[in-house]
């Protein structure tokens, strides 16, 4: 039994997601603030009754309180109410709610009776709505109504007259329970069988559930729960004591309390160790009776005890829990050297996090499987959660942790229940911003969370996307490129506001330069070199992640002979750049340097390359027009200037072999030609050029290539009007 996936609606931004959950473990990933934690919240408050009291009216999607409030403002529109306004289906799509769909197999259909919709159930998968309504919608409109009436009753007063600016409580039903504990008075989660024939998969639609609620939750049965929040505290040496923190000796404690702390629980194999235990007390009570009896002799001199007080026996209690409940209970011995060891709390908060953390799952694994009422049976799936993991661990550690999480959460070797019970299932839910994790699990196993604007109200909503079906079976290669690729790079995409892609390793070293230079270091904007033009293979994914995507490309023009050649306006030259093709369905060097710049974008992501720079080249010449091949030779002409002053430049490689250049050349034609031949024919020379003006006099004063800064200034103006959309949104 698992779960195939939860379809979550008018919970915060979720307004409208469907999550599909992977077998074992779901990594969810996506930018600041794009719901990921909105998700984990929805699915554990639901499952847990207890978590039920978290909601607040803060839960429900921003937008929907409009709609709540006209219901309510309807009840009182005639004099007679129209009993239909008080059906509590109307209630289904503006409350927040969690479908959950099981994996049922055969074997396991005895478990989940309560929940099969209907006798032609195909024994495969169940499914149930959990939905947070009014408890009985009749109580709410007439309480609601009395405070109504008492707010129309005070407004015809003529003391009202005096103060109309006043505003009365309550103004709407959302202020009336936004009042004290009014919406845990008036709501409820309530649970409904769902008919898995109608279910939709890849669909953001869900069916209209006709099924009455029932009295209790038969998931609680089922669905067993654990975290790990982004803000537990763990371990901090500096300032506090144990006591204070989440030290591995208590997590030690519970994990024994919770396992092994029941004495009642006696086995065969546990008589020695307790007579062991009743030896350690005897031997220990004699010692303590001769080290206190000088100090308890002494109390004789004040009369104590006297007459019916009880004397005084110093007693021995030797049991595990106090064995390791001191500061140096647990220590980190060097390898090799037995005898030297320290305390926990000196050694690096990495390894020790990674051990709490790692600790921590295998406690949650003894948990789940320890049942000691054989009246009640293990549940069937645990489902464990952990927020942020990079928050507590460092690069390594994080990768260290990722590979291990589901070991410690299934080990069957150290647990005869799960070996006995391959049925049982555990299903791990990740919540990251570190591309650590992220290039250790499976791509198929990412669900991006997208930050979006609601086309009818323009509010900010997120989606959810399953990123194993991001490209077709028809796109295997493809796929395996991306994938590969974005390990490899350990690029960030998967947490950005915008995508920068360049194609070398000059651009990404200068490129960030260019974002800082133009103010927008403000937003987080990844760039990632792409090794050659191969922007087109990202298509897939792009469109998937509806990221703000700047495409820097070269304009790569050839001749008729498909040789390399600068490019030239009526040459009828072509683009050797597959992804200027692919992307823009261009080819002709002409009409791609009159493309507008409009034409260049396409949906959310926008093409750069180069376009002509007017470049004057002596005071005894005109201004020229000359049109670019590369990134180099773009960003040499946009500062000609820095080249010819920046004597610096003279033992800089590629940079010195341009400022000869400048200098000893008559005319800009031919210095054009000998850059373009040195950048084709020199090995390495582009990624040695951007790393030499890193030492220039004159970096700092470096101007953005026009192509680029255009570009760059596209990205910050869609992220700009996200970001007002978002403000006025709230």
């Amino acid at each position: 039994m698992k779960i195939n996936h939860i379809h979550i609606r008018n919970f915060r931004k979720l307004r409208n997601c469907r999550i599909d959950f992977d077998g074992r473990q779901t990594i969810f990933v996506g930018a600041n603030n794009s719901g990921k934690t909105s998700a984990i919240s929805a699915i554990i408050w639901f499952l847990q009754k207890q978590r039920h009291d978290k909601f607040s009216t803060r839960e429900f999607t921003l937008t929907n309180w409009e709609a709540i409030n006209k219901l309510a403002d309807s009840w009182f529109e005639k004099e007679n109410l129209d009993e239909k306004l008080l059906d509590s289906a109307i209630w289904d799509n503006l409350v927040p709610s969690m479908d959950i769909w099981i994996d049922v197999e055969e074997s396991e259909a005895y478990r989940v009776y309560k929940i099969i919709p209907s006798l032609s159930w195909k024994k495969d998968l169940v499914g149930m709505r959990l939905k947070f309504e009014p408890r009985d919608v009749k109580i709410l409109y007439s309480d609601y109504k009395a405070e109504v009436i008492k707010v129309n009753n005070l407004k015809s007063s003529p003391q009202y007259k005096e103060t109309p600016d006043l505003e009365l409580y309550p103004k709407n039903l959302r202020d009336f329970l936004n009042h004290g504990n009014n919406l845990s008075k008036y709501f409820e989660v309530k649970y409904y069988v769902l008919d898995s024939e109608k279910v939709q998969f890849n669909s953001d639609t869900v069916q209209v559930c006709t099924s009455p609620a029932m009295e209790e939750n038969p998931l609680d049965n089922l669905i067993c729960i654990d975290s790990i929040e982004a803000f537990r505290e763990f371990s901090d040496p500096e300032g506090r004591s144990d006591s204070e923190i989440d030290t591995l000796s208590k997590q030690l404690q519970n994990y024994y309390n919770k396992n092994f702390g029941d004495d009642t629980l006696v086995v065969a194999e546990d008589l020695k160790l307790m007579q062991d235990i009743v030896n350690a007390n005897a031997s220990y009570d004699i010692k303590l009776q001769k080290c206190f009896s000088v100090p308890i002799n002494e109390l004789a001199n004040i009369n104590y005890p006297g007459f019916q007080n009880p004397s005084i026996r110093v007693k021995s209690n030797v049991n595990i829990v106090d064995s390791i409940s001191h500061e140096s209970s647990v220590q980190f011995s060097i390898q090799g050297k037995s005898e030297l060891s320290l305390p926990e709390k000196y050694n690096g908060l990495g390894l020790r996090n990674l051990i709490s953390m790692y600790l921590k799952l295998v406690q949650f694994r003894e948990q789940w499987t320890s049942v000691k009422d054989d009246s009640k049976e293990i549940k069937p799936i645990h489902l464990v959660f952990i927020e942020e993991p990079e928050a507590h661990l460092h690069a390594q550690a994080q990768q260290v942790f990722v590979r291990k999480a589901m070991d410690a959460l299934t080990n069957a070797d150290d647990n005869a229940v799960l070996k006995a019970n391959p049925n049982l299932k555990t299903q791990l839910i990740i919540s990251t911003h570190s591309n650590h994790i992220v290039n250790e699990v499976d791509m198929n196993s990412l669900r991006y969370f997208r930050r979006d604007i609601d086309e009818k109200t323009s509010i900010p909503i997120s989606k959810v996307i399953n990123l194993s079906r991001t490209f077709g079976k028809d796109e295997e290669e493809t796929k395996q490129f991306v994938t590969r690729y974005i390990r490899l790079t350990h690029c960030d995409i998967f947490f950005a506001d915008a995508v920068v892609l360049v194609e070398g390793a000059a651009e990404r070293i200068l490129v960030p330069h260019f974002i800082q230079r133009l103010g927008l270091d403000n937003h987080y904007i990844s760039v990632i070199e792409i090794n050659g033009s191969h922007a087109h293979r990202f298509e897939k994914l792009i469109e998937k992640l509806g990221l703000t995507t700047l495409i820097i490309t070269d304009l790569d023009a050839q001749d008729a002979d498909s040789q390399a050649t600068l490019p030239k306006i009526g040459q009828n030259q072509t683009t050797n750049n597959d992804t200027i093709k692919k992307w823009l369905g261009l080819e002709k060097i002409d009409a791609l340097l009159s493309l507008s710049e409009e034409k260049k974008i396409k949906g959310n992501v926008r093409i750069a390359y180069q376009t002509g720079i007017n470049v004057k080249w002596n005071d005894d010449v005109e201004v020229a027009t000359v049109y670019p091949y590369t990134f180099e030779d773009s960003l040499t002409f946009t500062n000609i200037n820095i080249f010819k002053a920046d004597e610096k430049l003279k033992k800089l490689g590629t940079a010195t072999t341009f400022y000869n250049y400048l200098h000893n050349e008559e005319s800009l034609k031919d210095f054009h030609e000998k850059v373009f031949r040195c950048l084709e024919n020199k090995s390495g020379a582009k990624a040695e050029f951007a790393t030499t003006l890193l030492f220039a006099k004159q970096f700092e004063e470096l101007q953005t290539p026009s192509y680029i800064k255009e570009g760059l200034l596209w990205i910050n103006e869609c992220l700009t009007s996200v970001t007002k959309t978002e403000e006025d949104g709230k």
